[in-house]
């Protein structure tokens, strides 16, 4: 079977030549099987055939999900593959404020141009450059909110930097946290955090519990004279709120990767243009990550990294004729249903995989026989079941 994937912004090609002679890829192909996505708004409603999506990045806040889920459609995205590239971005920009490096290379610039001579030019540089003496970021205590896979590299960055480093996430992951340095405090509150730290990097996902997480009553929870960092999406920070506190000196600097017309020429924010996974090694991870998540759905049914389906894998049995794969609500006796409409047509079940999250159930059936399009439509006929696929080998 020949699969249709359509790409919605330009994708690394190291991830585009995974796909096989068995794929048809092309920008903005139409009724596709499954979608390659970095920043486009996607609708899902626009999509009714299609059984994947994968956003080549960690966040989906430009796939509408919910309606994504409702019709059985499964969101992958790709934490961690360009985790390195934000970390690092965040200690550029970091370094590069504490030092003065922006204006320090304007100054020098200028300078040159309205002089003759190197000597001119070293003795005005020398005579100048007491205006851009700047701070070291060694001995300062850096907090981390959110230590997922960005939050980890980033605070062990500090503690690389020889900063004191405290972190705060609701809901750790144990493999992340092994990840972290063992000079890491871990505080029990985002408060604690606030109030604790000199700079502040946030490395949360956008969600309605996050949306405006930093806003005037915590900003007025954290240090007087400290600098908040946000290189996690824009709309975790109330934009307003934190200008007010650069306004009043509450804040010293908002370092961020999302411009706007408050922000861009505030002589307290530096703004980056969305630089946070900009590197060729992040778009390379990212898309080779999203194409073998696809491949691995189309092809077997299986599911990792879905930001709405349980993760649920399995290898086909050797007496396997046909996968079926069944999406429903989470809601009792399901499993029961399905072998059942199995079981008095006569097909022999090889291996059955059930997983939920709470929301979904993901099914994974092996049969020794052929599904037909009859058994199919019997299974789909309840009101619980999102969607039925056929996958045969």
């Amino acid at each position: 079977m020949a699969y249709r994937i359509a790409t919605l912004n330009k994708i690394s090609p190291e991830g585009l030549n995974l796909f096989g002679s068995e794929y048809e890829v092309a920008d903005g192909l139409s009724s596709p099987d499954a979608i390659l996505v970095r920043s486009a708004q996607v609708d899902t409603d626009t999509y009714a055939s299609t059984l994947a999506i994968a956003r080549a990045g960690a966040g989906v806040n430009n796939i509408t999900v919910e309606k994504a889920t409702a019709a059985g459609l499964c969101v992958f995205n790709t934490p961690g593959a360009n985790a390195n590239a934000v970390a690092e971005l965040v200690f550029t920009v970091l370094g590069s404020y504490a030092r003065n490096v922006l204006p320090g290379i304007q100054f020098a610039r200028e300078t040159a141009a309205s002089t003759d001579s190197d000597k001119e030019l070293d003795e005005k540089v020398e005579k100048g450059k007491g205006k851009f003496a700047g701070f070291e970021l060694a001995g300062k205590t850096l907090g981390v909110i959110g230590l997922g896979k960005i939050g980890v590299i980033v605070a062990n960055l500090g503690v690389q930097h020889r900063m004191k480093v405290v972190a705060f996430d609701p809901f750790p992951s144990i493999d992340n946290i092994h990840q972290l340095e063992s000079s890491v405090q871990i505080l029990k509150s985002m408060a604690q955090v606030a109030a604790a730290c000199d700079i502040l990097s946030i490395h949360v996902p956008l969600a309605d519990k996050t949306r405006g997480l930093v806003n005037a009553a915590f900003v007025a929870g954290m240090k007087d004279g400290a600098i908040l960092v946000n290189y996690s999406r824009g709309p975790v920070v109330a934009e307003a709120d934190v200008v007010a506190a650069l306004e009043s000196g509450k804040l010293r600097a908002y370092l961020n990767d999302f411009p706007s017309k408050a922000l861009i020429n505030h002589p307290k924010a530096i703004c980056t243009p969305h630089l946070g996974a900009s590197t060729e090694e992040s778009e390379e991870n990212c898309a080779t990550m999203a194409v073998n998540q696809l491949k691995a759905y189309l092809e077997l049914g299986n599911v990792v990294n879905s930001v709405n389906f349980p993760v649920c894998e399995s290898v086909p049995d050797a007496s396997a004729k046909t996968r079926l794969i069944v999406i429903n609500k989470d809601v009792p006796n399901m499993i029961a249903a399905i072998t059942t409409v199995l079981g008095e047509a006569g097909v022999n079940i090889a291996s059955l995989v059930n997983k939920s999250n709470g929301k979904v159930g993901y099914n994974i059936v092996d049969c020794q026989a052929e599904i037909s399009a009859d058994l199919v439509a019997k299974i789909s006929a309840s009101a619980d079941v999102i969607r039925v696929r056929v996958i045969k080998f």
